[in-house]
């Protein structure tokens, strides 16, 4: 993301409709998955930006943060965040099977090597645990406000599903959302890309814009509360297209093998089959002083 527009979220996170909805629907998941952990979990939010979603998910376990950008380190660490790590989010510096459950929200989209940065937040995950994504959904929906976030691609459902299943995440979750304001948010971006063309075709300097804007009060609560409906929604059924897409994956256990039940043994014997000991990597990671 371009270094400048780091302010500008560290400003709209608190109040912004869409930060405010993405908030609600993620926690909602990682509440779930407390509850049926009982008990805090250990989660890692994977391009963690300017922490605020760090902040919410701290309710439900012992949270860490990691970020490339030295800028998003320091808004965050304003928060009052203490759990920061500035290092790379596609090869992360923990040992395997350290978390119960990993974030990478809207992130994936920004590496070269998305297949490469799944594996490494599959490696981070314990078995059992579980890997929350979300990227943005439709190269039809690409505009400006991708490139000042430096996105890479845009995905469909079938691209994520892909993605994600060849780590060997098993898809307990795969749907769009933000599927209510998908109609006008596609109109408004082929407008908006119109109008670049045409001042490129001029030789008129039109300064690169995020979607990310200041709104009235009335119209940014109302969007809010739509989204908060379709958020409802959700809880009882997968949406069929959105401007973006959300994918939660379990990570499974180690197998367990039964031996065949003999005439001359009592009961049978259960082996668990211990997974392999991997290597740890050597963290790279960076102090970063807060001024």
């Amino acid at each position: 993301m371009e270094p400048t527009f780091y302010a500008d979220y560290y400003r709209h996170e608190n109040t912004h409709w869409w930060f405010r909805w993405r908030f609600d629907l993620i926690t909602g998941i990682v509440r779930a998955l407390r509850d049926d952990a009982a008990g805090e979990l250990q989660i890692l939010d994977a391009g963690c930006g300017t922490g605020q979603m760090l902040q919410h998910l701290e309710r439900y376990g012992r949270a860490i943060g990691i970020d490339t950008a030295k800028e998003a380190i320091h808004y965050a660490a304003t928060r009052g965040v203490d759990r920061l790590v500035l290092a790379s989010v596609d090869c992360l510096p923990f040992a395997d099977a350290t978390f119960d459950c990993v974030l990478s929200l809207d992130v994936i989209e920004h590496v070269a090597d998305d297949a490469a940065m799944v594996r490494s937040l599959y490696d981070a995950v314990k078995p059992g645990g579980h890997l929350i994504v979300t990227v943005p959904a439709f190269k039809s929906l690409w505009s400006s406000h991708d490139e000042v976030n430096w996105h890479k691609r845009r995905y469909t459902a079938s691209e994520l599903r892909r993605l994600v299943a060849e780590t060997g995440l098993e898809i307990e979750r795969l749907t769009y959302c933000n599927t209510a304001l998908f109609a006008p948010i596609f109109v408004a971006r082929k407008i908006k890309n119109l109008r670049e063309r045409l001042s490129r075709r001029h030789a008129m300097a039109r300064p690169e814009i995020s979607d990310l804007s200041e709104l009235p009060r009335p119209v940014n609560e109302a969007l809010y509360r739509l989204l908060q409906a379709e958020t409802r929604l959700m809880r009882r059924t997968n949406l069929p297209v959105g401007v973006s897409l959300l994918a939660v994956a379990r990570k499974p256990l180690p197998a367990v093998v039964v031996a065949a039940a003999r005439t001359d043994v009592a009961e049978p014997s259960v082996v668990a089959l211990e997974p392999i000991p991997v290597a740890l990597r050597e963290p790279v990671v960076e102090e970063v002083a807060v001024g």
